[in-house]
This record gives C-alpha cells, structure tokens and sequence, in this order.
C-alpha cells in the first residue's frame, strides 16, 4: 500500500493513512472521554465475490462513494487492502443512522461487483484505541 507524500493519505484512495488514523482516533477517544459523547467504529471490509483481486478501480470507486456517504468530522481510514474503519464522533447518536445510510447505498457494491461486509461497536469506559480495535476485529460482521 502506498501512501501520498504527505504521511496522511493512502495515494490510491486519498482515505486517512493507518498511521494518521491511529493518531485520530487517539484524539478522538480522548475528547469522548471529556465530552461524554462516545465514539462508534465501524468497519467495512469489501471483497470480490467471485474470489478475484479486487481491481484498483473498484477499490477507487469503492472509496469515493463512502466518502460521499460520511460526514466532513468523521475520519475514514485505510486499514488494509480491502478494509476500512470509520471514526464516527457522538457514536450513539449518528452511527446506526450512518450504518442504515451504507446499508442502502447500492453504490458501494460498484454494480455488485463487491461484497460489502459491516461491523460496528461503540467506545467504552476507559478503553484505548488497541482495545477498541480489537474488539472491532472480534465483531461479527453482518453482509450487505
């Protein structure tokens, strides 16, 4: 995965970078703490059904899509290949009307061409950024 000249995009996609989202979401669960407004993570991971690489298009296509369907203060990042992870700030009153927004949009499939996968979990007390990642790792992820 190559990354822009700046450290902060992935040059594919322009998503955060998963240096630049590690640092976010450091940010982000340290003004949840003080604010009391929990953050959501969600998860997408996007595969070709047909167990071929996905095409660097789609994945470009892919990418500018969730960007359309995400608000300007939540952080979308590039976490592997085909997954990415969403900051989503004052989780518990934006993120399950986010999620029902990307489980409509058809777009995201590329012309069904993807497999779009979705797991999402919500910050808790006193949990660091490893933590949280883990948990959302261990999540079961629902298909769309």
């Amino acid at each position: 995965m190559l990354f822009s000249h700046d450290g902060i995009h992935d040059s594919q996609t322009h998503l955060a970078s998963p240096a630049y989202f590690y640092e976010q979401l450091r940010g982000e669960i340290s003004y949840a703490t003080r604010s009391g407004n929990p953050i959501a993570l969600i998860k997408v991971v996007f595969e070709n059904p047909k167990s071929e690489q996905v095409r660097a298009a789609d994945i470009l296509h892919f990418s500018f899509e969730l960007a359309q369907l995400t608000r300007r203060e939540d952080c979308i990042g590039r976490l592997g290949i085909n997954e990415v992870v969403i900051i989503v700030r004052e989780g518990e009153q934006h993120a399950d009307l986010f999620l029902q927004r990307l489980i409509a949009a058809k777009s995201l499939s590329v012309n069904n061409s993807l497999q779009i996968k979705i797991s999402l979990i919500y910050g808790q007390d006193n949990e660091d950024a490893l933590k949280m990642l883990d948990r959302l790792d261990r999540e079961e992820m629902i298909s769309i």
